[in-house]
């Protein structure tokens, strides 16, 4: 059994190190005057082709030998067709001797570049995990998180979220097409990483920084972890050169008075718009995430108790699902009995919505006139920048309106956090900057509803007071003890 197992991995070892493929030559144009000659390199079920770069009259052309047989650079064409097939196959048995494995078609393209160009392969260690390896482990340990979490009846990991690594290997792969470049764990560093990023940003694989922050940060994550299982010592991945510094993203935010505008605008003429706009002011009075705001029905509400419970699709930083259970607030009672508590049947997709408010928001004479100006810096230093408040409006912006909104109230915390199903403040805090006259206006809503808290427990001792008084009256009156009866009552008179 042990030989046998030797036998089978030392021919596995054999077939990785010695196999090459073979190279051909062909004329790209055999009827006209000249051709260009093209070679291909087939190795397996892989095909590359190739340009030489050089050029040939057809009929100084031997199709079986695949060779120039007359003309004055006859001898210098079979010369370079000659280096270029040693080249390449040479180029392939270094990747062999130090990968110990097969080539992608992509590492393949990469090798007879190379070859072309008479780039040499940087040497690695040998048996090493590739880039290529330490992607699809990280891929499987993924997908087996996700496996595990659905049948535990945890939450898995957004699919959005892992679709984002699968968008940034294909992306790192074409920039090392394009490049010539060889990806190597161990030689991937801050420069390679700044050269990706121009890439990303000139062939416009990513229109923002936001984006681009994303993609970098989905890289780092790979490189993180070929560190620490040990398949490298390259830690480039902490480099500052890794972090993409995004400028402060503008986020639209209605106060409670522009709410109101919005809510009492009168769509009746166009009720996709009513629909979404009610849909929103929902959102501005709930905080639930589209997600969740379009899945309610019948079941999530409690005209009882006026409230709304329902499980929550998705929420940063928590494992499991999470329930949120709260009170109605604002003009949610009034847009749930409107639609008979099934939001779900009005429902659109999200990019529709997000469109549909754009356009909502410039029916509104308010909205549509509204213009923010902010700082933003540029290549020419920081710059004053005018933005239209409808042209930005999404519907993510009502769950930032009612954080924004209840913080500064005075609402506690845990309050909001009720409504949001946030469990860490500093989570909490990235849908909103509090500002100097947020928390103004926060430690005065504070202060005003502890005014308010003080006088109704002042008269909630007072009335306290007075019930018992008037017990003790009714004591004495129906023992007939009227003289302490009498007393109480000039007492009274004279407190009042």
């Amino acid at each position: 059994m042990v030989t046998k197992f030797v036998y089978l991995h030392m021919a596995k070892t054999k077939r990785y190190n010695n196999e090459t493929g073979s190279v051909n030559y062909r004329l790209a144009e055999p009827k006209k005057e000249i051709s260009r000659i093209m070679g291909r390199y087939s190795f397996k079920d892989l095909k590359v082709d190739f340009s030489t770069g050089l050029k040939v009259a057809p009929s100084s052309w031997d199709t079986d030998s695949k060779t120039v047989t007359s003309g004055g650079d006859k001898r210098e064409i079979n010369q370079k067709l000659a280096k270029f097939k040693t080249s390449i196959v040479d180029s392939h048995k270094n990747f062999n001797e130090h990968y110990k494995r097969l080539p992608t078609k992509d590492e393949l393209k990469t090798i007879i570049d190379n070859a072309l160009s008479g780039k040499h392969l940087t040497t690695v260690q040998k048996s090493k995990k590739s880039f290529d390896d330490v992607f699809q482990e990280f891929m499987r340990v993924t997908e087996l998180k996700i496996t595990r979490a659905v049948t535990s009846g945890q939450k898995p990991l957004h699919r959005s979220y892992v679709s984002s690594f699968s968008v940034m290997y294909q992306d790192l792969k074409d920039f090392a097409n394009e490049n010539n470049i060889f990806l190597d764990i161990d030689k991937f560093d801050e420069l390679q990483c700044l050269e990706f990023q121009n890439w990303l940003l000139d062939t416009e694989r990513v229109k923002s920084l936001n984006t681009l922050k994303t993609r970098i940060k989905r890289l780092s994550q790979i490189q993180k972890r070929a560190f620490e299982k040990g398949y490298t010592d390259n830690r480039s991945y902490m480099q500052d050169e890794y972090k993409v510094k995004v400028p402060p993203t503008f986020h639209s935010v209605l106060t409670e008075p522009e709410i109101k505008i919005l809510y009492e605008h009168d769509f009746s003429d166009a009720p996709r718009l009513e629909r979404v706009r009610d849909m929103f002011v929902l959102g501005c009075h709930t905080s639930l995430r589209f997600g969740d705001i379009t899945r309610i029905e019948s079941g999530h509400i409690d005209h009882s108790s006026k409230t709304v419970s329902i499980l929550l699709k998705k929420g940063s930083g928590v494992d499991s699902y999470k329930t949120v259970r709260f009170s109605f607030f604002g003009y949610a009672g009034d847009i749930l009995s409107k639609y008979n508590d099934d939001i779900k049947s009005i429902a659109i997709s999200n990019q529709n919505t997000n469109e549909y408010l754009k356009e909502l928001f410039r029916a509104v004479p308010y909205f549509n006139e509204k213009i923010v100006t902010r700082e933003r810096p540029t290549n020419e230093g920081v710059v004053f920048e005018t933005i239209n408040f409808a042209d930005k409006i999404a519907f993510h912006d009502s769950r930032r309106s009612f954080c924004t909104n209840r913080y500064m109230e005075g609402w506690d915390l845990l309050e909001i956090w009720q409504y949001t199903g946030h469990t860490d403040e500093s989570v909490f805090k990235t849908y909103f900057k509090p500002t100097f006259e947020h928390e103004q206006i926060r430690q005065e809503s504070i202060k005003a509803r502890n005014e308010k808290l003080q006088r109704v427990d002042l008269q909630a001792k007072q009335i306290q007071d007075l019930h018992e008084r008037m017990l003790k009256m009714q004591e004495l009156y129906e023992s007939g003890n009227i003289e302490q009866l009498a007393e109480i009552i000039n007492i009274n008179k004279n407190i009042s």
